[in-house]
C-alpha cells in the first residue's frame, strides 16, 4: 500500500466552503501517513474566509485561486490537470476520509488497468451508511421518478433501477458511476478522455465521466473496505432552489448527450424535460417560500 502513497494526488473544489473545508484538509493531512501526498484545492471565488483560512492553515497546500464561481468540472479539471501524482483522488469539501481510504483506493487500482473509476464507502458525519452508486438513467427512469414509482419502490430492480435501492452498499460490487463525492482514477484516464465535460458545471458531471470511462472498456468499482464521510449537501444546501433547477437542467443535457438522437427519443427528452423543468421551478418556488 506504502508503493502507491507518493502516487496520490487529492484534489478538492471549494467554494463557500468554511464550515468544511478544515476538517477535510486536516483529515486528508491526517491520512498521509509517513508519506506526503501532493493535495491540491482549486477555490471557486470563496467570500466566506476559505481562502484566507487555507493560506494560513495549511501552506502546503497547492492553491488555484478562480476568481468566479466557475463551476465543479471546470475547477475539477484545473485541479487534476495541475496535479502530479498517478491516482487522483477528486473530493467535495464537505467530505473527511477515514483510515487511510486514499491509500485503500490507490492499493486496489494498482495493477488492474480494466478499473476506470473506483468509489469508497460513503458514511454522513453520524456514521450512517449513505448509499451512493447509482445506474446509468435511462428514459424509463425519468417516468419512474415523475410518477413517484421510484420512491414508492425503491427496492425494485425496475422501478429503483437508477438509484440502485436494492443494493445494501455493503459489498464490492460493478457499478455504473459511484458518487462523485469522492472517486479516485488514474490520471493516465483522465487524459484519455479529455477530463470531465464542463457543460455539466455542477451535476451530471461525474455521471458523464463514468460513462465514458465504462465506453472506453473500463468497470467502474464500489469498494466499501474504504470508507470517507460526506455530508449530503455541504456544498449546495445554501442555494437550494438554484441547484433543484441546474440539476434537471443538467439532467436534460446528460440525455442530450449520451441516450440517443432519433426523432421518438428526441421527443420523449423534450416532453420530459418540460415537465422536469415546470417541476423544478414549481419546487424551488415552494422551497423559496418554505425554507
Amino acid at each position: 500500500m506504502n508503493a502507491t502513497a507518493e502516487k496520490i494526488s487529492v484534489v478538492v473544489v471549494s467554494f463557500d466552503g468554511m464550515e468544511f473545508i478544515e476538517d477535510c484538509l486536516n483529515s486528508v493531512v491526517a491520512s498521509t501517513g509517513e508519506s506526503q501526498i501532493e493535495i491540491v484545492v482549486v477555490d471557486n471565488g470563496s467570500k466566506d474566509g476559505t481562502v484566507e483560512l487555507i493560506q494560513n492553515k495549511f501552506p502546503s497546500v497547492r492553491l488555484i485561486r478562480n476568481e468566479i464561481n466557475a463551476g465543479f468540472a471546470m475547477a475539477a479539471n484545473q485541479g487534476v490537470r495541475a496535479a502530479a501524482g498517478e491516482y487522483i483522488l477528486l473530493l467535495n469539501q464537505d467530505t473527511k476520509i477515514q483510515s487511510e481510504a486514499n491509500r485503500k483506493l490507490a492499493g486496489y487500482l494498482a495493477g488492474k488497468s480494466k478499473i476506470g473509476v473506483i468509489g469508497p464507502r460513503l458514511n454522513g458525519f453520524d456514521g450512517a451508511l449513505q448509499k451512493s452508486c447509482r445506474s446509468f438513467p435511462r428514459y424509463y427512469d425519468l417516468f419512474f421518478e415523475f410518477t413517484g414509482l421510484a420512491y414508492l419502490f425503491p427496492q425494485s430492480r425496475i422501478f429503483g433501477h437508477w438509484k440502485m435501492g436494492w443494493f445494501d452498499h455493503l459489498s464490492e460490487r460493478e457499478v455504473d458511476q459511484p458518487m462523485g463525492a469522492a472517486m479516485m482514477f488514474r490520471r493516465e484516464l483522465f487524459n484519455r478522455l479529455g477530463g470531465f465535460d464542463e457543460n455539466f458545471r455542477i451535476f451530471f458531471n461525474d455521471v458523464d465521466f463514468c460513462r465514458r470511462a465504462k465506453e472506453a472498456g473500463h468497470t467502474n468499482i464500489y469498494y466499501p473496505e474504504a470508507v470517507i464521510e460526506h455530508f449530503v449537501g455541504g456544498s449546495t444546501r445554501t442555494r437550494k432552489p438554484q441547484m433543484i433547477l441546474e440539476s434537471h437542467r443538467a439532467m436534460f443535457r446528460y440525455f442530450r448527450k449520451n441516450c440517443g438522437r432519433s426523432i421518438a427519443a428526441r421527443m420523449a427528452l423534450y416532453f420530459w424535460g418540460a415537465l422536469l423543468y415546470i417541476s423544478a421551478h414549481l419546487r424551488a418556488g415552494f422551497n423559496s417560500i418554505f425554507k
